[in-house]
């Protein structure tokens, strides 16, 4: 029954999950919420490692999760019903262009989409600084860190890969010492 309930509910992520792995988190965390499969606090943990892997955050995290939850195969069956609502919507979307002169009710559907995984993702970076509590008084680094990081990648053409192996080496040695 786990194995389904995984199957499942990443089946469900990857289908509404517009936008890429991290308009994906709020999906992720919700299910996780209502399965009680990791606690509250390892989530945020599994997301950020899951985003300093390599390879999409959404398959990381599902692979962490089903891992965690059910071993090797509970990680297979989470990662498998993650990717399977995008492979079956390429499917269709390819068969769609090759039948379809002009796409706009396509083009008017992820137009609309569009401002619902910028809110996704802004949610999940809420939700992540907020169950770090990266707000507090008592790291105040972090939101300078944040701060001077957005600006960086907003306006400089610094890759992600450097900030974010920055940023583990500024952690050890804020939190070594």
């Amino acid at each position: 029954m786990q194995m389904l309930q995984l199957f499942l509910a990443f089946f469900k992520i990857g289908l509404f999950g517009f936008g890429g792995g991290y308009a994906m988190i709020p999906l992720m965390e919700q299910a996780n919420r209502e399965h009680h499969w990791i606690p509250h606090h390892q989530f945020t943990d599994i997301i950020a490692i899951a985003g300093s892997s390599p390879g999409p955050i959404a398959s990381n995290s599902a692979l962490f999760i089903g891992y965690h939850t059910a071993g090797p195969l509970g990680a297979i069956i989470a990662v498998a019903g993650n990717l399977l609502p995008s492979f079956l919507i390429v499917l269709a979307i390819i068969k769609l262009v090759t039948h379809q002169a002009s796409l706009n009710i396509v083009r008017h559907c992820l137009n609309g989409i569009h401002p619902v995984i910028a809110a996704l993702i802004l949610y999940a970076g809420f939700l992540m600084s907020r169950q770090t509590d990266l707000f507090s008084n008592e790291i105040a680094y972090a939101q300078y860190l944040i701060l001077f990081l957005s600006i960086i990648l907003l306006f400089k053409k610094v890759s992600p890969v450097w900030v974010i192996s920055c940023s583990g080496l500024l952690g050890i040695l804020i939190y070594s010492f």
